[in-house]
């Protein structure tokens, strides 16, 4: 079982070691919030697209690409229509292989330079898109989503320390965020229903769960960008579905 735990824990991942930077981020995000969902969205579209640059490539050339693609796809949650932004996010599909096909690839295969430029813009784009959307429809939503992660990879950063034991982060880094979760349930400072807490808990520790297991089958430079992002990828567009759905 401890043999188990420690492999879970190495392939789950370590905090992003931004913790400092995070707390910054988050706050400025929740002010950007306060002020109106235009500035948060602009905010949360170019931070996407600052720490997935690492997974273009590493010229200039390869970033250009899926930086724009990023960008159109994270705005396209600014219509608060899914059907628009999957129309939207299907084309950034199509003109994904066209792009790298035009592009200087040197040595480099057209199915590589593809999948390079496709992991550069796809899963911050839905992740940052669902955000905005969410933003949209209920701004107490996003903030509580955001606050969520931040815990959870605080509890990543404390285990890290060395204070416990590593191969519980995950564990405690989940527990963490859905006591946060409840209390504010309780205290009915989020839009959450007590008869939703489970729904949402489960939702949120599976699609964090999925998000870093995947991001780190991923190849990258940074695996501090990676693993910030990583708690945002899955988690942000279902959470956002489960808030339509529920009519939050």
């Amino acid at each position: 079982m401890s043999t188990f735990l420690h492999r879970f824990s190495t392939l789950y991942g370590a905090s992003s070691g931004f913790l400092g930077y995070h707390f910054v981020g988050l706050c400025g995000l929740i002010f950007l919030l306060s002020l109106g969902t235009t500035a948060f969205g602009i905010a949360v579209a170019l931070a996407a697209a600052s720490v997935s640059s690492n997974f273009a490539g590493p010229s200039i050339f390869e970033r250009i690409p899926a930086s724009a693609l990023l960008l159109l796809v994270a705005c396209s949650g600014f219509f608060n229509d899914f059907r628009l932004s999957a129309l939207i996010l299907v084309g950034a599909l199509v003109f994904t292989p066209l792009i790298a096909a035009i592009g200087e690839r040197g040595s480099t295969s057209l199915l590589l330079q593809t999948a390079r430029i496709l992991v550069g813009w796809l899963p911050a784009g839905i992740a940052a898109s669902s955000l905005i959307a969410l933003a949209l429809r209920d701004a107490s939503s996003a903030g509580l989503l955001l606050v969520l992660i931040f815990f959870h990879d605080v509890g990543l950063e404390v285990c890290a320390s060395g204070r416990f034991r590593h191969q519980f982060a995950p564990i405690m880094a989940i527990s963490g965020s859905l006591a946060v979760l409840w209390t504010s349930v309780q205290l009915s400072v989020s839009p959450i229903s007590p008869n939703h807490y489970w729904v949402f808990a489960c939702l949120f520790s599976v699609a964090t769960l999925l998000g870093r297991l995947m991001m780190r089958l991923l190849p990258s430079r940074n695996d501090q960008r990676t693993s910030l992002l990583a708690s945002h990828v899955v988690v942000a567009p279902l959470w956002t579905a489960a808030a339509v759905v529920l009519n939050l």
